[in-house]
């Protein structure tokens, strides 16, 4: 796991469970939640830049309300839960030290599942079933 200022390298829903934790603490001291990307371990070593780089997620953790999980890879897109409405459009993350700017629609997933879909992807290193997927350009907003 890669977010702003730390890397962690984790194997077991444990270690996973308590960098979320970390992630969240740092997150309540910041003035933006984070962009965290979970990379399998496989990739520990690639840079984002590289053309091998992994399948992986890039998840938005630290708002009350509000988290986004992004696929890279095969068939990429954003998780959604069918039930939650759009987010608001005001919401940042900071990613590195920079912050981003989720669509509204992207921003269609409750903290608890976002973590959640980092347990499933850290266990399987595949897209999470949990969340349905909207790509870009996708009309079924």
């Amino acid at each position: 796991m890669i977010w702003t200022g730390n890397r962690r390298t984790v194997s077991t829903p444990n270690e996973v469970e308590a960098a979320l934790d970390e992630i969240l603490a740092q997150a309540a001291v910041s003035v933006l939640p984070l962009a965290v990307t979970v990379i399998p371990p496989s990739g520990s070593d690639h840079s984002p830049f590289d053309e091998d780089f992994p399948d992986c997620l890039e998840v938005g953790l630290g708002h009350p309300d509000r988290a986004f999980v992004r696929w890279i890879g095969a068939g990429g897109g954003y998780g959604y839960e069918p039930a939650l409405t759009a987010g608001p459009a005001d919401v940042r993350f900071d990613y590195g030290g920079q912050p981003i700017h989720p669509d509204p629609h992207e921003l269609r997933v409750s903290p608890s599942v976002a973590r959640r879909a980092v347990h499933e992807f850290a266990a399987t290193g595949k897209r999470p079933n949990l969340l349905q997927w909207l790509r870009e350009g996708d009309d079924n907003r």
